[in-house]
């Protein structure tokens, strides 16, 4: 009875240690897209420019008002993925503005980017936060 529960047991472990997810790892330019209560945020992959300089955009909208390059250092972010937590003040970024739409430069998200990857965005802005998640746009 012993030997057929463990052989049981030994079979559960190897069926689901050999079962993998097939990941689709990312080739191309793609981005990640998610909307929020206050904010609508992206993040662009390129693998080109990841693979030269290790960064990628991401892009945050606000959807309520006209926002000013002194509303920067009022914007804390963190982006998580599945590889760790990256922060920040948009402040303290490198930025482009346009409208209500800012481009932040960060670093490296995940060591391997897939398609089938989320992202998630917290944003602080003017004492709400906005929980984002993020999916590819096919």
């Amino acid at each position: 009875m012993k030997l057929r529960a463990l052989f049981g047991i030994f079979l559960v472990v190897i069926s689901t240690a050999c079962s993998s997810t097939k990941q689709t790892v990312v080739s191309d330019k793609v981005i990640y897209f998610g909307e929020g209560d206050y904010w609508n945020a992206a993040y662009i992959y390129n693998p080109e420019l990841y693979d030269d300089k290790k960064v990628n955009w991401v892009e945050i909208e606000f959807k309520d008002s006209v926002l000013s390059q002194e509303d920067l250092t009022s914007i804390d972010i963190e982006i998580e993925s599945r590889d760790g937590l990256l922060t920040g003040n948009a402040g303290n970024m490198e930025t482009k503005m346009e409208g209500n739409i800012i481009s932040l430069l960060v670093g490296t998200i995940n060591f391997d980017t897939y398609e089938e990857d989320e992202y998630k965005i917290t944003i602080m802005f003017k004492d709400k936060q906005d929980i984002i998640k993020l999916h590819i746009i096919r």
